[in-house]
């Protein structure tokens, strides 16, 4: 019971949205890195510090998602927001 519980929170606390997208736009970010850096001689740990930042910044967006939830009228915490069952 718990595992589908767990699954329908994330669901319905928009945490697997916030990971899709997170990891799409980190990709793209990534991606355009690779191509630009090289134009201004960037040295190639920037790189690498760029891309560790970006994949550190997954958990964080996921614990984010689970904590906050974002509606029209604002950000609120996802204890003040009643469940729907």
């Amino acid at each position: 019971m718990a595992p589908i519980f767990l699954i329908a929170e994330l669901k319905r606390r928009n945490v697997f949205r916030v990971g899709v997208a997170y990891a799409i736009f980190g990709w793209l970010l990534v991606e355009v890195a690779s191509v630009v850096l090289p134009t201004f001689e960037a040295p190639e740990w920037v790189m690498q510090v760029f891309t560790f930042l970006v994949i550190l910044g997954f958990p964080l967006a996921l614990i984010f998602a689970w904590v906050y939830v974002v509606k029209t009228s604002g950000t609120a915490r996802s204890s003040s927001v009643e469940r729907v069952s």
